[in-house]
């Protein structure tokens, strides 16, 4: 897999975890489940997103170069 789409895969795996942490804020806001200072956009769902888009990048990178 060459470098661009590599990459183009980190970004869509990035923001669908940043999504997806969102959505499970929210929930966990609108059920009381978390912390008082739970919120949006938070340095926690960036990270978390981050790792998830950068182990899948390097998932990419390893796979090699595309066969035909």
């Amino acid at each position: 897999m060459n470098d661009f789409v590599a990459l183009l895969l980190a970004a869509l795996i990035f923001c669908l975890g940043y999504a997806a942490a969102g959505w499970a804020v929210r929930l966990a806001v609108r059920f009381d489940l978390g912390h008082a200072h739970l919120g949006e956009g938070s340095l926690a769902q960036l990270g978390l997103a981050l790792a998830v888009a950068v182990a899948a990048w390097r998932f990419a990178r390893r796979m090699g170069p595309a066969r035909a």
